[in-house]
């Protein structure tokens, strides 16, 4: 949901509309009659401005109602008062976007039913996250914690233009608050059930007269809540430490320089799902198969770091034009624990260790605000080094119920069962313009493109000759590919009158190819592990307003987009309990839909907000796609819930003998039920006839609430919360692993706790 969150004090008078005809005034009337409620009960209450909403998406600040792209925001009060703290509890806030909930090292985005993880170096994702303009990496880097933010934008569809890499779905951009003039900072504690600690602060420090900076730190613990009945311990648990220093200079009026820094390292105990089949996928499991509840002889290490930093200069032309520079390096190391057996046998256990090392620098030259021609020229160079080291492990246990040791499949137990090592290097080069011409007062014209040209350079080795029957390659890809892209896009942006416009787009986008280096088998090799870049040519009509009353704001779009070549990654069931990892490029992938996104404030302290996405994503052609080279052609995309729609209200009650307000808010959120399988299984037949719940989700519906209490000067802050009120236990994910395991991950059970902030 686009919820844009004001307090009481940032509500102002109504600003008086002129309209400029009769004819405006009238259709106006009647889009309102017909979108919103009754247009007399609006008139009749007392009515106030909603904070205008600036976006950066195009390069340059913008009213959102402005800019010709379906846009998400999520202000930083709503981070505060949904008490959302990483990137992956977004999904619920935004309509038609879906991110995973299990381990980061394979996070997955999914904007209109599309999105990827790259677990492997040889793959990228779908959705771009950005921080201040800087790509953040893999997937492993996506979650970030949402800290020291000032707005969250969430583009959805292709994003070539603006953005380039990896953005063929849409792209997420983080902005972080900028160090302001004056002393001030903020404490802040968070405690709830599973033992949730959470410590956080922050200082601005004015240097000099141009120099500020600012400094922020937090540290979140908080215990697992799925046992593992084997030795006690608690895992999915969180465990980081983060920090940001950002320090902002006016080097001369004209020059302004940004410099930041990050830091993130979590370590805990993580989680890859709780088997409901055995480990072959034929039984149900000999115990441990009670929701949140493994049973494993080992728990799973998952250490992350991130860090990197930014350096940034702002020079203002004397004529009006703007330079801007954006140097960044990022580093991402993930160390991850898999326990493929998922059982109290020591069967076999996997070590990934994966690291991932950026350079990156922009040029952008922008144009006035002032002028009816409006441009950004750029020019954009990435340099990333990839490494892998991946080793299988078995070991002398006996698998439950069949009693199958590694000799059984051939395998020596006392050497590495699989040993993977290698890199991929990528550099990229892009040119881009992103202009728009006022063809008439009303009427303006988008133009943009983007060239460029990106090549990966792999180095990888797969040893699998102690794999035995399971056939893991032995072989060693040393090779190149370059892939040259040209996107483009046009728009349309028509004002039917003030404050509303409506809008048609057409845009482009490009994912490079790759090669799939990951636990392949002989075969895969034999075959090509290779695979080709996709594009997408995608449409967009949407409209956008703010009513007469200035209290409401209505966002819509419908869309088209056609994928060509849509890189696929997958568990193939090869039959016979047989799985193979698999990229292939499938033919054609369409995804249309709505989006809506509603702001109402009847009165100075109580909004209300709505949102609702509609989705239709499937395999348009993917013969030899599905289960045993069946034809996938036609099946839902995974991960692509046909309806996602949230509901959000936030009412001040002021107490003025306290000099504070209670602040009353409640969230809720609805997911449909969505596949999980290119094949579109519904569920998963065991050898006694019974079956366990595989391949579709069942629709789900969370509940959210805070209750708080804050001093109407903005000096303190204290807060009763609670997520998953109704305590759902939905499955949030399911998928089959290596040896056929059937997996699920539950969501979490009710949290609640006390949140205390204070400003000096």
């Amino acid at each position: 949901m686009a919820s844009i969150t004001i307090t009481h004090e940032e509500i102002k008078p109504m600003k008086t509309i002129s309209w400029k005809t009769k004819t405006n005034f009238v259709l106006q009337a009647a889009i309102s009659s017909v979108l919103l409620p009754s247009a007399a009960t609006i008139q009749a209450a007392e009515a106030y401005t909603l904070e205008e909403v600036v976006v950066t998406a195009q390069k340059r600040a913008e009213r959102l109602i402005e800019v010709p792209i379906s846009i998400s925001t999520i202000s930083a009060e709503s981070i505060q008062q949904t008490g959302i703290k990483e990137l992956k509890e977004m999904g619920d806030l935004t309509p038609n976007l879906q991110i995973s909930q299990s381990s980061d090292f394979n996070s997955r985005i999914t904007i209109r039913g599309v999105g990827a993880d790259s677990r492997n170096i040889g793959f990228d994702s779908r959705v771009g996250v950005y921080l201040d303009g800087v790509y953040m990496g893999q997937s492993p880097a996506a979650n970030q914690g949402l800290v020291d933010l000032d707005q969250v934008e969430v583009l959805r569809g292709p994003q070539g233009t603006l953005f380039g890499k990896n953005t063929v779905a849409g792209a997420i951009s983080l902005i972080s608050k900028k160090p302001g003039d004056e002393f001030e900072g903020s404490l802040g504690v968070n405690v709830g059930n599973y033992n949730n600690r959470e410590l956080q602060g922050s200082v601005n420090l004015p240097l000099t007269d141009d120099t500020s900076m600012n400094v922020s730190a937090n540290k979140t613990t908080r215990d697992g809540y799925i046992k593992n009945l084997f030795n006690g311990d608690k895992v999915n648990e969180r465990d980081v430490v983060s920090g940001r220093v950002h320090l902002r200079s006016d080097l001369t009026p004209a020059l302004e320089m940004n410099v930041s820094a990050d830091y993130l390292t979590q370590d805990r105990l993580g989680f890859n799902g709780e088997p409901l089949t055995d480990t072959f996928g034929l039984f149900m499991p000999v115990s441990g198969n009670d929701k949140y509840e493994i049973y494993q002889n080992k728990s799973l290490n998952e250490d992350k770091t991130l860090k990197g930093g930014a350096v940034t200069f702002d020079y203002e032309l004397d004529n009006g034009y703007s330079l801007k520079s954006i140097t960044a390096y990022r580093s991402t190391e993930i160390i991850y624990d898999a326990e493929p057996d998922y059982s109290a046998a020591d069967f076999l256990n996997v070590f990934y260790a994966d690291s991932y090392k950026q350079t990156t620098q922009e040029f952008q030259l922008i144009s006035p605000n002032e002028s009816n021609f409006k441009y950004v020229l750029g020019v954009y160079y990435f340099q990333q080094d990839s490494q892998t080291d991946r080793v299988a492990n078995g070991g002398y246990g006996e698998v439950p119920y069949l009693g199958l040791t590694m000799a059984n499949f051939g395998i020596d137990a006392s050497q590495a069962v699989v040993d993977i090592d290698g890199a991929v290097d990528t550099e990229s080069y892009a040119v881009f313009a992103n202009g728009t011409y006022d063809l008439t007062e009303r009427l303006t014209l988008g133009v943009g493109f983007r060239y460029s040209e990106e090549t990966k350079e792999v180095d990888w080795s797969i040893d699998g000759t102690n794999s035995g029957a399971f056939d893991i390659a032995t072989t060693r890809v040393d090779d190149s590919r370059t892939d040259k892209s040209f996107a483009p896009s046009l728009s349309l942006n028509y004002a039917l009158f003030e404050d509303s416009y409506i809008y048609a787009r057409a845009s482009t986008g490009f994912k490079s190819g790759g090669y799939n280096l990951d636990f392949i088998n002989t075969s895969q090799v034999e075959a090509g592990i290779e695979f080709d870049e996709e594009t997408v040519m995608s449409y967009e009509i949407g409209y956008k307003t703010e009513f007469p009353q200035q209290n409401v704001r209505l966002n819509m779009a419908l869309f088209y987009s056609e994928f060509d070549d849509y890189q696929v990654n997958q568990y193939v069931d090869l039959g016979g309990g047989r799985t193979a990892l698999s990229i292939t490029n499938a033919a054609t992938v369409i995804t249309q839909g709505f989006e809506m996104d509603l702001t109402y404030q009847p009165t100075a302290n109580l909004q209300l907000t709505a949102a609702l996405g509609l989705l239709d994503a499937t395999f348009d052609s993917f013969p030899g796609g599905g289960s045993e080279g069946s034809d996938a052609s036609g099946n839902d995309l995974p991960y692509a819930p046909k309806v996602t729609a949230s509901l959000s209200g936030q009412y001040y009650y002021p107490l003025p003998s306290l000099g504070a307000s209670l602040l009353l808010r409640a969230d809720y959120s609805y997911t449909d039920e969505y596949y999980i399988t290119i094949n579109n299984d519904e569920d998963y037949g065991l050898l006694d006839g019974s079956t366990v719940d595989f391949g579709q989700l069942d629709s789900y519906g969370t509940v959210s609430a805070r209750i708080g209490l804050e001093d109407d000067g903005g000096s303190w802050a204290v807060s009763l919360w609670g997520r998953n009120l109704t305590d759902s236990q939905h499955l949030d994910f399911s998928n089959r692993d290596f040896f056929g395991t059937i997996l699920g991950g539950y969501a979490m059970p009710r949290t609640y706790g006390v949140e205390a902030k204070y400003n000096f």
